[in-house]
């Protein structure tokens, strides 16, 4: 289950962004320093899944999920550095980063752009103070060439060291499987995917872009740090969680909005964490299942268990639009939509898989 970390300075609408997700009241952040993140766990909508649901009559049904933490934002050149890296300490555990940007405020959407890049700043200049350590203690090490493991990550470090200091965030910079691996490992905030959250005014979902104040300089700005955005009116988006159906949809209707929060954002969070969705159905369960974009058949095998990747023999597959547009399997068969593949095949968004394996 993937966890995102909403991030963004105060006032940003970061937390009525967290209600719009997550239909979860908002609890106080701050205890002295004792911080208190508002933490969610959502079930993805999933209309394949309800599909699938609806033909097999599973005893149980599985959607994917995706844990929201809405992390009190602190502004980095007016929160004292102590304040700073308990907040920060929270973002190391998070998968993504969501950054929330005020653009509904005219007199500050001018400020947005510089607001991000100084969230982005505060995060890779952390890094390279973490990287510059990390580099101390392994030079040791790595002085002894025997100790080849040490030597090889110790270069990592000075590489990554010098890049962070010519101001590329880790994310940027390209790794091998192993090197992202040790990445990953002593978790680097600037190698977390960020999504911006474009937060705009209420009226704006109809405006063009060049009417929206601010837009177009976090836009141009998101485009240069290769940073994927969305736009939300969080205000309008958290009254609408909060209404019954027939008032949220006359709402929508009023201000332009063609689809809730939670299914758009979690399309540009999949998008950004680089995640598809497969499914398997049996008498049993239905479920949703969550993976790497590129990985193969085997690998999803691995997902569901281990002993169906030592075992795997073949994965029976089907587009789940297949079986939705022939209406069973057996006459999406009959259409030749239904394939046998091998273990390298690989997994597309929307595929259905029957492993066989043999243990």
């Amino acid at each position: 289950m993937p966890t995102i970390g909403l991030l963004g300075l105060p006032g940003s609408g970061k937390s009525t962004m967290f209600h719009a997700l997550t239909r979860q009241a908002v609890a106080p952040q701050f205890i002295g320093y004792d911080l208190k993140p508002n933490h969610a766990v959502v079930k993805i909508p999933d209309p394949h899944l309800d599909w699938l649901a609806a033909h097999y009559q599973p005893k149980s049904v599985v959607h994917a999920a995706v844990e929201f933490v809405d992390i009190p934002g602190f502004d980095p050149k007016g929160t004292e550095q102590k304040l700073k890296n308990a907040v920060l300490e929270h973002y190391r555990r998070c998968d993504a980063l969501a950054l929330v940007v005020n653009l509904f405020h005219t007199e500050t959407a001018e400020r947005a752009a510089r607001g991000v890049q100084a969230l982005l700043d505060e995060l890779a200049l952390v890094d390279l103070v973490n990287v510059e350590r990390a580099c101390h203690t392994i030079e040791k090490a790595a002085k002894l060439k025997a100790d080849h493991d040490a030597v090889a990550r110790h270069e990592l470090l000075c590489r990554i060291k010098a890049r962070l200091e010519e101001g590329e965030a880790l994310r940027r910079q390209t790794l091998t499987g192993e090197e992202e691996k040790h990445v990953r490992e002593l978790a680097f905030l600037s190698a977390k995917p960020v999504l911006g959250v474009l937060n705009i005014a209420e009226d704006a979902y109809s405006r063009p872009d060049e009417a929206i104040a601010g837009l177009m300089d976090v836009l141009s700005f998101a485009h240069t740090a290769g940073m994927a955005t969305v736009r939300f009116a969080a205000s309008l988006e958290a009254a609408l969680v909060d209404m019954i159906d027939e008032e949220a949809a006359e709402f929508m209707a009023e201000f332009s909005v063609n689809e809730p929060a939670l299914p758009r954002f979690i399309r540009a969070a999949f998008d950004c964490l680089e995640l598809i969705t497969f499914y398997t159905t049996e008498s049993r369960e239905c479920r949703a299942w969550p993976l790497r974009r590129g990985l193969n058949a085997q690998q999803a095998a691995g997902v569901i268990h281990s002993d169906m990747a030592r075992g795997f023999i073949r994965a029976e597959t089907v587009h789940a639009d297949d079986l939705v547009q022939y209406g069973s399997l057996a006459a999406a068969r009959h259409a030749g939509k239904v394939r046998l593949e091998g273990k390298e095949y690989v997994v597309a968004d929307g595929d259905v898989l029957l492993i066989r394996f043999n243990v």
